[in-house]
């Protein structure tokens, strides 16, 4: 039943971006020109906006989790989490990366309109924001629809809504019209050598079987697990010390002078390519030690890469300052300048892929399959608030912690400027620090969890029902032969 809901709710997203995209632009106030523009944003306006697309997309993501653990067999279902990571890349390309380069005015003058042959217009993009969620939201009516015509789903019902149970009363005339199974004979079909591997998959159950409040129960449950919990707590504080790299390197770089037009040609050439080699590459490497890699990731996230970055924040506010980088020529400036962005960028992907692919990984291996759409979102919902509660306190803290310079016109016309902090650097320091305090205490809860069985991250709820409901159905084919 994953269609059902993929196929209606992504409907629904795209003609709400489709029919929104001209108010969203209203309510943000690009609709004007100059500097009026952004003078009338109406923050209620977005936030209602924004809240409803969310939603919608994040009911998706429940289907979509749940369909990728049935759709694949168990001895696939760890490439899940690759085609999750390339998709994901894909995406953040087109949505951020390809709207920076279309909307920014300067690249569409001088490199979009002269390759396409269009008519100068300078100071404007070549799309606006309203334009690209628009056409966005055709594109994903398109797919929804290809979707819906051309992937089907395993049935495991017969008319009626009834669960269908493996049994050989749902083939032949034992259905609901006589009508053949086919989905049903090919789960009975004796199993051969390629699906022995896919023996202890067990059947997911859906809400409409066991009633929503039996599913929040379960889903307490699973909360509740000792494991459970201290994957939580890791998913929770783990990106704290990451904070700065996720969420402020580049806005301060843009700070310092960097283009965001440079910005956007980073991600085409390093970005999207790294994310769609890395987790290919590392799933080879660390087969089946998602965690091992998530932590050799993690070391040099919170140690290597916070160096790159800040030395590369420094070479940016020199070389676009007017200065040089470490007292090197002009030429040896640039090159150095370039390197160390490049290499930012870079090394960042590279960590971020390979921590989000080793945590999906591990995910869809430890999930349990008789909830496993809900358990996956649940994991997903925690990693998800890991990442966002650190965003918020570390703008809070740049913004108590920075003190601006004073600034002036001298006599020559020049602006001159004294004084001031930034705070960028020292709570870089502090929270590389409190990385490496991370992982020394937090490192063997990591390991611990990565060594539980799969027992471990089971509730084992209903599996009395289940046993008892398979002892009757064992007496009722006896009855039958008999």
């Amino acid at each position: 039943r994953r269609k059902s809901w993929l196929v209606p709710v992504q409907l629904v997203a795209g003609a709400v971006m489709v029919g929104g995209s001209d108010y969203v632009e209203q309510e943000l106030g690009l609709d004007g020109a100059g500097a009026d523009a952004g003078a009338g944003m109406n923050v209620r306006g977005v936030t209602a906006f924004f809240f409803a697309l969310y939603f919608l997309m994040a009911t998706q993501d429940i289907a979509v989790d749940g369909w990728a653990l049935t759709m694949l067999s168990r001895k696939n279902r760890g490439k899940g989490p690759i085609c999750n990571s390339i998709g994901q890349n894909i995406g953040y390309f087109l949505s951020y990366v390809g709207f920076l380069a279309l909307n920014d005015a300067e690249s569409s003058e001088n490199l979009w309109r002269p390759l396409l042959g269009l008519k100068s217009r300078p100071g404007v993009g070549l799309v606006s924001l309203g334009g690209f969620v628009k056409f966005m939201g055709g594109v994903m009516l398109v797919l929804t629809v290809f979707v819906g015509l051309f992937k089907k789903e395993v049935d495991m019902t017969i008319e009626g809504g009834d669960c269908c149970t493996i049994s050989t009363d749902c083939i032949g005339g034992g259905g609901a019209n006589g009508r053949s199974n086919e989905d049903t004979e090919a789960l009975l079909r004796p199993a051969s050598k390629d699906d022995e591997d896919d023996d202890d998959d067990e059947h997911e159950i859906d809400a409409y079987e066991i009633g929503i409040a039996e599913t929040y129960r379960r889903l307490w449950s699973v909360v509740k697990l000792p494991a459970v919990q201290s994957l939580i707590l890791i998913l929770l504080t783990y990106r704290l010390p990451c904070a700065l790299s996720d969420n402020v390197k580049f806005l301060k770089a843009v700070e310092f002078g960097l283009s965001k037009q440079t910005t956007a040609l980073l991600s085409p050439t390093i970005v999207l390519p790294l994310g769609i080699i890395v987790p290919v590459v590392a799933t080879k490497i660390w087969h089946g030690r998602p965690l091992r890699q998530f932590m050799v990731a993690y070391r040099l996230r919170v140690t290597f890469v916070a160096l790159v970055d800040a030395l590369m924040l420094l070479a940016v506010r020199s070389f676009l300052g007017g200065g040089s980088v470490a007292g090197l020529g002009p030429g040896s400036s640039r090159a150095v300048f370039w390197a160390l962005l490049i290499a930012s960028t870079a090394f960042q992907a590279t960590v971020n892929s390979m921590q989000f692919n080793s945590q999906m990984t591990f995910f869809a291996s430890r999930v349990d399959p008789r909830i496993g759409g809900s358990y996956m979102t649940l994991l997903n919902t925690f990693a998800n608030l890991g990442g966002t509660w650190p965003s918020s306190f570390i703008m809070m803290a740049i913004g108590h912690y920075t003190v601006p310079p004073d600034c002036s016109v001298g006599d020559d016309g020049a602006e001159v400027c004294v004084g001031g902090r930034d705070a960028y650097f020292p709570i870089q320091v502090v929270l590389s620090t409190l990385g490496c305090l991370w992982i020394y205490f937090m490192g063997k809860r990591v390991q611990h969890i990565s060594e539980l069985p799969d027992d471990a991250w089971r509730t084992h709820i209903g599996d009395k029902d289940d046993d008892d409901g398979e002892m009757q159905e064992l007496a009722k084919k006896s009855g039958k032969h008999a």
